[in-house]
């Protein structure tokens, strides 16, 4: 009874007080009554929190009844002026801004305190490396002297890394410890870069080694990397810089990132309230895979589909999102590059039935359109004499199919394009259920086959495919 009273004295009091989960105070002179942003860093994006209108002393105090996450948060005054700090656990602080000097000193957290001092610091590096620079501009020509000033440059390098892993080893497993090691770009090894490897085999080791250690110094599984405004960037350099630009070592490279991003020996529970590393790269990935401009970027989704949406590994997706994956990925699933493109079994304008394999040619253009389509009625009449005309004699065929069933609307296209040199092919029987094994839900659709009727390339334009043709047929 006593211990009942005590919590409910506890709680009158601090409700009394106006308890407040986190604090920071602002002081700003030169911001008399003027507004002022919070806003935190999440997922590549910046989010606004609150809005605090200082009083006639440039003063005023950001509050709220639950605790910050921890990460990277932002003082906002206009796109020109904004100041970012970091919040840790400790979250009563007090920021003093001057806008002439256009700095920010904060208070109350050491780990926040040694995020600004870092901040400063490495301004400091900046300036110095910069009139390094200019020094090694001048002394072009000079060996002696080029050689002296890179040797500081390195020197400014290895003290700026040195700084940051003392830090770092100072809040070791804290916040700012994830924020520094995350700065620390993986150095290849002496002995690779040492190697009596010849130069393609060097190239390719240092290819694999990037691949598996870019992330040594990032830890996937801590959500708290996702408020740090940096992982989003780092991710995209990864993805197009680091692995090779094709789908299969995308999707390889996607799926191995994913499976770190897991909470080691953490069986995982889905709670709405609290996301995850691991969901919010999922949700990335499958992002990537439908944004990307990348020629194949299908194989990373429907891989993703089939390894965590498709087996109960994504409850986060509701049955919208569920329907939505599970509909483009019908669109594409026997289509992928690098597969055999299907076997369809078509009509051609004179009746007689073949199929698409029986199509002897270094290269085969499965084209799939409609007359009424607009789009058609520009691209095929290009698509025959600016590739057909120009590349046939080299090794090019094309099946034109026309995805109606009127024949007279067909025969009066044809008719008027004058097109009956390459292949004029339909189903008007629906015999082939060639949309089920090629995206035809948009006209018009181009799929180029190789000689052994592997789809090479897909969904590209007119330009692009005389750019793969001249690749191609000159093998």
């Amino acid at each position: 009874m006593k211990k009942l009273l005590l919590l409910c004295l506890l709680f009158l009091y601090s409700t009394f007080l106006g308890f407040s989960a986190y604090k920071i105070h602002i002081k700003a002179p030169q911001l008399v009554n003027d507004s002022i942003f919070l806003a935190g860093y999440y997922n590549g994006k910046i989010y606004a929190l609150d809005t605090l209108a200082l009083n006639n002393k440039g003063e005023g105090v950001f509050t709220g009844n639950k605790t910050l996450d921890e990460g990277l948060y932002m003082l906002y005054l206009s796109p020109q002026r904004h100041y970012d700090f970091l919040v840790g656990k400790k979250q009563d602080l007090v920021a003093k801004i001057d806008t002439n000097k256009l700095t920010l000193q904060m208070h109350g957290d050491i780990q926040t305190e040694a995020f600004i001092d870092f901040g400063t610091y490495m301004m400091q590096k900046k300036e110095e490396q910069s009139t390094l620079k200019k020094k090694q501009d001048e002394a072009k020509g000079d060996s002696i002297k080029e050689k002296a000033i890179l040797l500081e440059i390195k020197k400014l390098d290895d003290d700026v890394i040195d700084y940051q892993k003392s830090i770092a080893e100072r809040f070791k497993g804290e916040l700012m410890d994830l924020f520094l090691k995350a700065l620390i770009i993986p150095q290849f090894p002496e002995e690779l870069l040492h190697s009596n490897l010849a130069e393609e085999e060097l190239q390719m080791a240092k290819y694999q080694y990037a691949k598996y250690h870019y992330w040594d110094n990032i830890d996937l599984s801590d959500i708290r990397s996702w408020r740090l405004n940096m992982l989003n960037r780092k991710l995209q350099e990864y993805l197009q810089h680091i692995i090779i630009p094709n789908p299969d070592s995308i999707t390889e490279a996607a799926i191995y990132l994913i499976e770190k991003s897991k909470q080691k020996n953490i069986p995982y529970k889905y709670d709405k309230n609290k996301p995850t590393s691991y969901e919010l790269l999922v949700n990335y990935m499958i992002q990537y895979s439908v944004t990307s401009k990348m020629m194949g970027m299908d194989n990373l989704m429907v891989a993703l589909a089939d390894k965590y949406y498709f087996t109960g590994e994504a409850p986060w997706a509701d049955s919208t999102i569920m329907a939505n994956i599970a509909t483009e990925v019908k669109k594409v699933r026997h289509n992928l590059i690098g597969m055999t493109a299907a076997n369809l079994p078509l009509k051609k304008y004179d009746g007689n039935t073949f199929n698409i394999h029986d199509i002897k040619s270094k290269c085969t253009l499965l084209y799939f359109y409609e007359p009424s389509c607009g789009h058609c009625k520009e691209v095929t009449p290009k698509l025959y004499n600016q590739v057909y005309q120009k590349y046939k004699s080299k090794g090019l065929e094309i099946i034109a199919m026309y995805i109606m069933t009127d024949k007279k609307e067909w025969k009066d296209f044809l008719d008027k394009h004058q097109l009956f040199d390459w292949i004029n092919a339909w189903d008007p029987n629906r015999q082939s259920f060639y949309w089920q094994f090629f995206d035809t839900s948009t006209t018009p659709g181009i799929y180029l086959l190789d000689i052994d009727k592997k789809i090479i390339a897909k969904k590209i334009d007119i330009p692009s495919v005389e750019k793969i043709l001249e690749i191609e047929l000159n093998k």
